[in-house]
């Protein structure tokens, strides 16, 4: 066999043995996809902080065995200086098709810093563990009742003049939007 033609299919045989690495492993990722969300957030007080705003839920893949991780810019405002990684955030999700009913929370306490005025945006932030190829989820609806420690698809723990307040969220994600899929 000639040396070109030893080179040529080595390379062939590379470059197939890559292909098939990067597919059974996890790596490929899907690209980032929003949905439109309508939430109205309460805190534990009783104050209110939105009623039927409109905010944008992102997906994200990381790839690999790290969970998946959804972003909310939510249709809050600071009311304070908001420091980087200071909200503790529970993103509830429930899961469609194959499995559905099955409540898939991400859970995290990640955030930019915010000054006031600011939207708040929360995450990106992971689920409590990779979900399989082929999970469809959508954002909990729980719109039909007001927000409470036994009702929200968000919630938040943050602490506002020395005192821990959750915030919870009911809402839904628009109808026409379809599900994340990962």
């Amino acid at each position: 066999m000639s040396r070109s033609k030893i080179t040529t299919t080595g390379v062939a045989c590379v470059t197939v043995a890559f292909a098939a690495a990067v597919a059974l492993s996890g790596t490929a990722h899907a690209v980032p996809d929003s949905r439109g969300v309508t939430l109205t957030c309460q805190d534990s007080t009783g104050k209110t902080w939105v009623t039927g705003g409109a905010g944008t839920l992102t997906s994200s893949d990381p790839g690999g065995t790290n969970p998946q991780k959804m972003k909310l810019a939510s249709p809050m405002v600071a009311p304070i200086a908001i420091p980087a990684n200071s909200l503790a955030t529970v993103i509830r999700t429930v899961q469609t098709g194959a499995g559905a009913g099955t409540i898939r929370d991400f859970v995290g306490t990640v955030n930019p810093p915010m000054n006031v005025g600011n939207p708040i945006t929360l995450g990106a932030i992971p689920a409590t563990a990779r979900l399989a190829a082929g999970t469809t989820v959508r954002l909990q609806d729980t719109s039909a009742a007001a927000p409470s420690a036994t009702n929200w698809s968000m919630k938040i723990n943050t602490t506002i003049s020395g005192s821990s307040v959750d915030i919870y969220c009911a809402g839904k994600q628009d109808a026409a939007s379809g599900d994340f899929s990962f």
